[in-house]
């Protein structure tokens, strides 16, 4: 009888050499433990250790050899035997780092490349490289962390869009935010309802984005693609900068399961401080002495409301991620699940979400790929009244800030107290409790992908995707707030619905022969857009208990309804070679075709070549022996991308309805034409040149990149006003030209590294120029603001994008001034402004730009200090020399109504007889010279240094078991402290919500968020 042989058990631990970066002797988890020429094998678990048991073969244990590997390290095989020929039943593995930098794999557009061999300018970042917190969206994540990336949070009302550019703004009136593109899927990331105006109140610009259903703890890797060469392949939407986003996939070993979960709480981080009722009590009487007015003075009781302290609170926010990944066979998988919940700190505001995701892949190297990556989220949003209006038709926090601190906020009988001195502006805690929205998001992306190898080098890939966005708002305006008891309540119910679908096909080839190396890919891709809206509405209601969940119990007669619908088709031809001659001469050119229903026949298609080439100087003979030199590589590229409008039918005449007319006694509706037709409309064209240097010191102990990026958009959409004889106002035409240049520089390195202590640090600054070369035949163009606010900013050849355009003010006029050199009427004590063409009259001839919304430059900052198991990591980002509008000083200076509440500040230190001072004027209204809103008074420098986020973490030691094996705890602060002049909300604050002009009109305060979470992997 013969006796089956018997398993070998084998077990050991794995750790980093004493020149690792995990400071030497620390054990690797994940650390892939394979039998060569096998699928049998396992991972080391958080201590480093490892147990396998391997049947012995027929040839005896001497044919066995484990292979040892984990990213970043040199992968070692090592012999089953001993050196007495014997089986050993324990190994233990010290790896070596590799050079990581340079053999880590980068995305990029329809295919990856080693790091080493890339030509085009691109940021790769890890999971870990990104801000971990209690993030909403992955835009948060990458804050701070990119050379060339500039990323803020307009608002903060959570899950509010946030302003992504790279490299600057390309685009006057198109889409100036770059393509994100999620495990090869371009996402549409359109809204499915845009900025809705209520009952005629007015909207918030600040969309909620729909980048908040992809959850951050799924993404394993993000590239951006900034130069032309890397984002040419993408065409017509690869001007503003490519985002690709991997997520997570499973890894060789057993069922990994993991938890995280964190709970914190946020408090507003600034408020602008307004006068107390005492202090307001106080001015404005003194105001109506000083000036002999005839208005009344404030008398009677003072309740000395804080109204803003009641609208805000602290609020909690919470997230609870749990995943399962694993691989075995030829098939792995990687499946989650959160839950995110964020309230706000204002009332009334909060957004909610659950998510789900599933990625599963199968395959065998070199014969074929198939996979599926899916995702699927619902989320639940609450708004409260945040528009831009003026009165009662801005937000709760504008009137919060005005309204009279002397008025108590509730009469004797509980309702709310309305001073008659404030109409038409409604008593704040009335609108943020009456007048409020709730929405509901279901969103599904994803693709379903199939790669077969038709030889060894050559392989055919199809892909199709689908992204689904079903969006219902609900809007409130209750008769309890003096614009519902107006309409008696008024209720507003919305549906929106956008589809993406692409089917795209590609070939691939890979070869090398002896010092020649070629990679290509062509293929075409066809992607629909599709659109509809529903919207319904209806007032005086019977019962108004019902809200919005009733419309039919409204006034029938008053019932409002509008439905759309809209479709977009994209269809393309790509092609890219990527060819390197003995590893060190790098060369890539790519082509992309455009076709798009978005313009007329004439200008339909759109082609977007690139090039480049890249030369790894440190691999040539007089460098290759360096000890100090790892790389340095010299890159340069030039390229065309493109992009189109955001609006479908530009190019031809559209209708809107019309007035009724009457025929016979019988009213009639008609439509009217509403847009003028240019069939000759094209794309916006983006040359951009990139010279760069990337290099490496020490092993890449300390690596960095400095580039040279210069970018010329020409044929700019823009709206050119027409000759009243057209009917028309304006038309969508190709006009004019814009630069962005600047140099980008990052570095980053391994400061210490002894045994059990380490310290990495990073920085990166880039610097960015804008101007406008051409707007064809206009000469210059001024653009408004919201609320009151009239003229604020000019559209010039030779200056910036986003420049204010006002008035200077060199102080204040005195008691002992000349005043012949004033305009007729100007009192001691009003604004001094600056008569530039000496007339001695203060008008729009005496404007002049005041600076600009985008920086000079822009910064991040990141160190990481780590010692045996704790770690901390501090994170800072900054910006210099952007400027914002300051709509509370602007309410101060040149108020609606003397009697509404002000800043504390200029009031309390304004110009009196007594205090005779330069810096703030009386403030006595009816001032001849005019209420000139923009001036450097209320412009301020936005610069500012933040600390945006510190982390401590420690990992937990755990004992082996097979139950837990790992764990770790943290305690994290975001958005900790602004280092700034600007007296503002917050100087990235823009209630706009555009990412051109940057004005900060009573914007949703920032937070400051503290949390702490728990880490758990079994």
């Amino acid at each position: 009888m013969v006796t089956a042989p018997e398993d070998i058990s084998i077990s050991g631990r794995v750790s980093a050499a004493d020149n690792s970066r995990t400071g030497g002797s620390e054990p690797l988890p994940g650390v892939s433990v394979v039998v060569k020429g096998t699928n049998r094998g396992t991972t080391t678990d958080a201590n480093g250790r490892y147990q396998l048991s391997i049947p012995e073969p027929a040839s005896g244990p001497g044919s066995l050899t484990l292979v040892f590997s984990y990213v970043g390290y040199v992968a070692q095989e090592i012999s089953l035997l001993n050196g007495n020929g014997q089986p050993r039943s324990e190994i233990n593995v010290q790896l070596e780092e590799t050079n990581q930098s340079l053999n880590e794999v980068v995305v990029v557009g329809y295919g990856s490349v080693r790091k080493s061999d890339l030509t085009g300018s691109v940021t790769s970042l890890k999971a870990q490289d990104l801000t971990r917190g209690t993030n909403v969206n992955l835009q948060q994540t990458l804050i701070g962390r990119s050379p060339g990336v500039q990323i803020y949070q307009k608002s903060g009302e959570p899950g509010a869009t946030m302003s992504v550019q790279i490299r600057g703004i390309t685009s006057i009136t198109g889409n100036n935010d770059p393509l994100y593109v999620v495990d090869g899927l371009p996402v549409n990331d359109g809204t499915a309802i845009g900025t809705a105006s209520a009952g005629g109140t007015t909207s918030n610009p600040n969309n909620r984005t729909p980048l908040n259903s992809l959850n951050p703890a799924d993404i394993e890797s993000i590239e951006i693609l900034k130069d032309a060469s890397a984002s040419a392949i993408y065409g017509s939407r690869g001007a503003n900068g490519v985002v690709i986003i991997t997520t997570k996939k499973g890894k060789e070993g057993k069922l990994k399961v993991e938890y995280n979960g964190t709970y914190g709480v946020q408090k507003v981080a600034h408020t602008q401080r307004f006068m107390t009722g005492d202090e307001y009590t106080k001015a404005i009487n003194e105001i109506i002495d000083l000036g002999k007015l005839s208005t009344p003075k404030v008398t009677g009781s003072n309740a000395n409301t804080d109204w803003q302290k009641l609208l805000l609170r602290d609020a909690p926010i919470q997230s609870h991620d749990l995943s399962f990944s694993g691989a075995g066979g030829n098939t792995r998988f990687y499946m989650s699940a959160g839950y995110f919940n964020q309230d706000g700190i204002m009332l009334k505001s909060g957004t909610r979400r659950y998510n789900a995701r599933v990625n599963v892949e199968n395959g065998i190297a070199n014969k074929y790929n198939i996979g599926i990556s899916l995702t699927t989220s619902y989320t639940r949003d609450y708004y409260n009244a945040t528009g831009v209006g003026l009165n009662d038709n801005a937000s709760a926090l504008y009137m919060a800030q005005n309204y009279d601190p002397t008025a108590p906020p509730y009469n004797a009988d509980g309702s709310y107290y309305r001073s008659p001195l404030m109409a038409p502006m409604d008593n704040p805690l009335a609108v943020i409790n009456g007048q409020y929205g709730m929405g509901d998001t279901y969103r599904t992306f994803g693709n379903l992908y199939a790669e077969y190898f038709l030889a060894p080098a050559l392989s055919a890939k199809v892909r199709v995707g689908v992204d689904l966005n079903d969006n219902q708002r609900y809007f409130w305006i209750d008769p309890t707030t003096l614009t519902g008891l107006s309409y008696n309540g008024y209720a507003d119910v919305r549906d929106g619905k956008r589809g993406y679908y692409l089917a795209e096909g590609t070939l691939n080839y890979n070869k090398s022969v002896k010092d020649h190396r070629i990679s290509a890919v062509v293929g075409s891709t066809y992607e629909r857009y599709t659109s509809s809206s529903l919207t319904a509405s209806s007032r005086s209601f019977a019962l108004a208990d019902l809200t919005y969940d009733a419309l039919g119990t409204g006034d029938n007669t008053l019932n409002g309804v509008s439905s759309g619908r809209q479709e977009n088709k994209l269809i393309s031809f790509l092609g890219r070679v990527n060819y390197a001659y003995k590893g060190k001469y790098l060369l890539t050119g790519s082509i992309r075709a455009d076709g798009s229903a978005r313009f007329g026949p004439n200008k339909r298609f759109g082609y977007f070549p690139s090039a480049a080439l890249a030369w790894r100087i440190h691999d040539e003979d007089f460098l290759k022996n360096s000890r100090s030199l790892s790389e340095l590589k010299f890159r340069a590229s030039y390229g065309v991308t493109g992009n189109q409008p955001t609006v479908n039918y530009l190019y031809f005449s559209t209708y809107s309805a019309g007035r009724n007319a009457v025929f016979n006694g019988n009213k009639v509706s008609s439509l009217q034409p509403s847009r003028s037709a240019n069939p000759n409309l094209q794309w916006e064209s983006a040359v951009q040149a990139d010279i760069g240097v990337d290099f490496g010191f020490f092993n890449s102990r300390l690596t960095g990149s400095i580039d040279y990026y210069n970018r010329k958009t020409s044929n700019l959409l823009y709206d050119i006003p027409q000759p009243s004889s057209t009917g028309f106002g304006s038309r969508t035409e190709n006009v004019g030209s814009m630069r962005n240049s600047g140099l980008e520089f990052a570095l980053k390195g391994v400061v210490l590294n002894k045994k059990d202590f380490r310290i990495d640090a990073g920085f990166n600054i880039t610097t960015l120029k804008n101007q406008v070369l051409s707007l064809g035949n206009v000469s210059q163009s001024i653009g408004t603001g919201p609320g009151s606010i009239g003229q604020v900013s000019i559209l010039k050849p030779g200056e910036s994008i986003g420049s204010f355009y006002g008035y200077i003010v060199d102080g204040v006029w005195q008691t002992g001034d000349d005043f012949g050199q004033a305009q007729t009427g100007v009192r001691p004590g009003d604004p001094k402004y600056r008569d530039l063409d000496g007339n001695k009259i203060i008008n729009a001839n005496d404007r002049v730009i005041l600076g600009k919304a985008l920086p000079d430059f822009y910064y991040g900052f990141n160190s990481s200090v780590s010692f045996r198991g704790l770690v901390l990591d501090v994170f800072l980002e900054g910006s210099q020399g952007a400027k914002m509008l300051n709509s509370s000083l602007v309410d101060s200076y040149y108020p609606v109504d003397y009697r509404r509440n002000k800043l504390a500040d200029p009031y309390l230190n304004r110009w009196t007889p007594t205090n005779p001072t330069n810096e703030y004027p009386s403030f006595l209204p009816n001032d001849v010279q005019g209420q000139r809103q923009v001036t450097n008074k209320t412009v301020e420098d936005a610069s500012y240094l933040r600390l945006q986020a510190i982390r401590l973490s420690y990992k937990i030691p755990v004992p082996t078991n097979r139950y837990i094996s790992g764990a770790s705890v943290f305690v994290n602060g975001q958005n900790l402290y602004t280092f700034t002049k600007y007296s503002g909300s917050d100087p990235a604050a823009n209630a706009l919500g555009d990412n051109i002009l940057r004005i900060d009109y009573n914007t949703y305060p920032l937070t400051r968020t503290f949390t702490t979470g728990l880490n758990l992997q079994f």
